[in-house]
């Protein structure tokens, strides 16, 4: 072992000993080329202007020029020929055939570009021409600056996005070089986002909710400028301040405090910066912080939904109905029950032990105890009056049960979105419904049908009641911007009661559900 390396080290050292001389020449040779260069590009530069002190053409020593480097050429390959035959004996040969072929090439060259071609083309060049690229070049010059000042350049932002549908928390992830949107549409609005949650949705969408309409949607809507459905931002809704508004915004301005949600297939709202189109916008409740602001919009338009689109409950007809909600343990399920009492309802909920000191802070009337090893739950709703409106907010897994707690005429209505058809398309399916989709886009610029209605006008209606005392937020936990895949990860376990708020900045205001927990749970 030590023979042999004694033996590598002897070829490293003859070969350090033999390169280095040609090493040095090669430095020499570029140190010599670069002066000769700087020279000549004087001299060329003098003669583009005018002629010089010696009257040379310009198509005269450009010929020289070019005879000089063919010379020098051919002496460096002769040159390398020689010492390669030396020093490699069994290779030199190769080199050579393979010099000898650069050169036979080189001379080629040189006969086709004789001293009659080029002064064949250089002495049509006069010096109006010169002067005439050179005024082409700083026009150029001159509008590609005009042109860079115009173009906004590319920012990057902080945000919560989904890489993949890998499913949470592995798919959620925080990155810094999110590209900013940087051109406001006609009717868009650009909030500087300073509080944004994290709703169940984001979480089905990790798992590919929706892929097909989003990957669509993302197409038509280029909000980051690009194409690629990954990375794309989580989060369905925030609270801020406009920054810049579409040329045909006519209700909001720059400067107000606003809150949005966005639909399952939109691009989310947990960044820095956020495009939204100005209908799924609406000034925050004056009475609320940023981040008490940002737990309501998309949670309480699924309720509007559900209660006044579907059932047809209001302030007129829901007074002094019987009500189930199934149940208050998420934030769809607390914002239900508080909207149903300020509109006069008699409010039952089913509750696990956990959210039991929310329930009563809403003002249920009602609370049914479920924590899951209760074996006389169903007999015990069942010995209930039957109710005019059962709301279930957990799923199918309620259904059955939610039409037999209903009266004759009452209406069962579920929160719970069922997954898009479109999920499920093969290839074939899936790409015309994809072709279709694309269509309505372009064409009807509609929205996609089977998502919950964002709506301006529902969220006034939102901030009216929130302005009045009748609705209050229920939030869970509140991460700091640079937690926000904490936050993520937190909101991936799925039992919590209110909404994850990230981009804290201030206190807010609410039921705090980490405080209520601190209280002891009252017996039932």
């Amino acid at each position: 072992m030590d023979r042999l390396s004694f033996q590598i080290g002897e070829r490293f050292d003859y070969l350090q000993h033999t390169i280095s001389p040609y090493i040095e020449n090669s430095a020499r040779l570029a140190k010599n080329a670069l002066n000769y260069v700087s020279n000549q590009s004087s001299s060329a530069l003098s003669n583009l202007v005018g002629p010089s002190d010696s009257g040379i053409p310009f198509h005269t020593w450009a010929n020289w020029q070019w005879s000089w480097f063919l010379e020098n050429c051919r002496s460096w390959i002769s040159n390398l020929k020689q010492t390669l035959a030396v020093q490699f004996n069994g290779m030199g040969q190769f080199f050579e055939g393979v010099l000898n072929y650069v050169q036979q090439k080189l001379y080629q060259l040189q006969s086709m570009l004789s001293y009659q071609i080029i002064q064949k083309y250089l002495s049509a060049v006069d010096q109006s021409h010169i002067y005439f690229l050179l005024s082409g070049i700083a026009i150029g010059f001159i509008i590609g600056i005009q042109i860079k000042q115009n173009v906004k350049p590319l920012t990057r932002m902080r945000a919560l996005v989904c890489n993949s549908y890998a499913g949470a928390p592995e798919s959620i992830a925080m990155i810094d070089d999110m590209i900013a949107p940087n051109s406001c549409g006609a009717e868009d609005v650009m909030i500087q986002v300073k509080a944004s949650s994290i709703d169940p949705m984001d979480i089905k969408i990790t798992f590919g909710y929706g892929k097909v309409i989003r990957s669509q949607y993302h197409q038509y809507h280029k909000t980051h400028g690009k194409n690629l459905l990954f990375p794309f931002v989580l989060g369905r809704e925030c609270s801020g301040r406009i920054v810049e508004i579409g040329s045909k915004v006519q209700d909001l301005d720059v400067g107000d405090e606003v809150y949005a949600a966005v639909p399952y297939y939109a691009c989310g709202t947990a960044s820095e910066c956020a495009l939204i189109p100005a209908q799924w916008v609406a000034k925050k409740p004056r009475k609320l912080s940023y981040e008490a602001a940002a737990s309501l919009p998309y949670s309480a338009s699924i309720v509007w939904n559900a209660l006044v689109q579907q059932a047809s409950f209001n302030e007129v007809t829901t007074r002094d109905k019987r009500v189930l909600v199934h149940s208050v343990d998420n934030p769809v399920g607390c914002i239900a029950a508080q909207l149903l009492k300020a509109w006069g309802g008699r409010v039952t909920a089913t509750v696990t032990t956990r959210a039991m000191i929310t329930a009563q802070q809403l003002g249920v009337d009602e609370l049914i105890l479920h924590d899951g090893h209760n074996v006389d739950f169903d007999s015990l709703l069942s010995t209930l009056p039957k109710f005019d409106l059962v709301l279930n907010t957990v799923g199918s897994i309620l259904h059955d049960s939610c039409r037999v707690l209903c009266r004759e005429g009452g209406v069962v209505v579920s929160t719970v979105a069922s997954p898009p058809a479109s999920d499920k398309y093969g290839l074939f399916y899936g790409s015309l419904y994809s072709m279709w989709l694309r269509m309505k886009l372009v064409f009807l610029k509609s929205s996609i049908c089977g998502s919950t209605v964002i709506s301006t006008s529902i969220l006034d209606e939102i901030s009216n009641l929130v302005n009045k005392g009748h609705l209050q937020p229920v939030i869970e936990r509140v991460f700091e911007i640079d937690q926000a895949e904490q936050a993520g990860i937190y909101a991936a376990k799925g039992d919590h009661i209110g909404k994850i708020i990230e981009s804290a900045i201030e206190p807010y205001g609410g039921i705090c559900i980490e405080a209520a927990l601190e209280q002891d749970v009252p017996n039932l």
